[in-house]
């Protein structure tokens, strides 16, 4: 850190940096995205936000955020991938998109599309398969 900076400064500095380590270490650990969501979120007041570029922290806890949701969102598609009844995939689905997807929303909107547009696929495959299984059914009959 610059020696320029007003001692209160760079410990205002050094105290941030500590809360975004340790808000990391509890974003790695969460299994929600709304908790994740709200631990990446940082207040900064006064000369801290003019000066927030010199906190490193704040960069690497949202590259720690960013991972996490990406890590619960691959777990949420595995598990839509697991499904094999159409209702019950709707149902998970919804839950994620309204419950869990919606705190990427904001921060992380490329993840969000992701997630939509990959579940919808999923979502369009199995009524597909759905519906050929019934053709078949039809055609024994």
């Amino acid at each position: 850190m610059s020696d320029s900076l007003p001692a209160e400064l760079a410990e205002k500095i050094r105290l941030t940096e500590l809360d975004c380590h340790l808000r990391s270490a509890k974003i790695r650990q969460s299994g929600s995205m709304k908790d994740i969501a709200q631990l990446k979120d940082v207040l900064l007041r006064g000369e801290l936000r003019e000066k927030s570029y010199l906190i490193r922290g704040l960069t690497q806890l949202s590259h720690a955020a960013e991972t996490r949701m990406r890590e619960l969102l691959d777990n949420h598609m595995m598990e839509l991938r697991a499904q094999t009844d159409v209702q019950i995939f709707e149902q998970l689905r919804s839950h994620f998109v309204h419950r869990e997807w919606a705190f990427m929303k904001g921060p992380f909107p490329l993840l969000y599309r992701e997630a939509e547009s990959e579940s919808e696929k999923l979502l369009r495959r199995m009524e597909q398969a759905f519906e050929a299984q019934k053709k078949r059914i039809r055609g024994k009959t």
